[in-house]
């Protein structure tokens, strides 16, 4: 038979170990392993490519027959004067301009070939600025100068519509002036008394 004071050496001894273990665990598990250094943030956020040759912001502006956008037009026959500021405007290599708000009233149509073009009279058509007014078989009004392929029963007298100087200039934006004389062709079509009218013309380009 073990004596009380033996007995309480023995479990005190126990206690003791006991609490020792628990105290080791708990010690571990308090204590969390040293952090290692993350990519995540970094691989997370999107780089900038505002300066990147594929982003929107630096893609250079398209050229071409399909790269007109919404320009402007001034047109001047006699004492009117002829704005236009929904003008679809292209402009062809080598500084071949074509020009138009076609279906509109009042419809403006504005031809400009490169200089020299007469030698390459299959290639460019031959300049011409055109504003028609209303319905031509309604009283309406086609001013017409140069030559746009326009059917006319009786020809024209020569001078009497032509394109008279014009001048495009280098770089882009571009905005192309001119002087014309006018006739209206619709007067003309008719046998109607048609004088001709000195104007001027630009057209404004990206």
């Amino acid at each position: 038979m073990q004596r009380p004071c033996e007995r309480w050496v023995r479990l005190t001894s126990i206690g003791i170990g006991v609490a020792l273990v628990l105290s080791a665990c708990g010690s571990g598990a308090s204590q969390a392993p040293e952090a290692t250094p993350s990519t995540a943030t970094a691989a997370s956020v999107a780089p900038d490519t505002s300066d990147s040759p594929d982003s929107p912001a630096a893609t250079e502006a398209p050229t071409g027959p399909d790269a007109g956008v919404l320009n402007t037009a001034v047109v001047t026959i006699g004492d009117q004067r002829y704005e236009f500021s929904d003008v679809q405007c292209s402009i062809f290599a080598p500084r071949y301009i074509q020009a138009g708000n076609f279906g509109a009233d009042p419809e403006v149509q504005i031809v400009l070939p490169p200089e020299g073009w007469e030698s390459q009279a299959d290639t460019f058509s031959p300049p011409s600025v055109q504003v028609t007014i209303g319905d031509e078989f309604s009283g309406g009004q086609i001013w017409l100068a140069g030559d746009n392929g326009s059917p006319t029963i009786t020809p024209i007298a020569a001078g009497s519509s032509q394109i008279d100087s014009y001048v495009v200039p280098d770089g882009r934006p571009v905005t192309a002036t001119g002087t014309a004389t006018f006739i209206d062709l619709a007067a003309h079509r008719l046998g109607e008394d048609a004088p001709s009218v000195s104007g001027t013309f630009e057209v404004s380009c990206p």
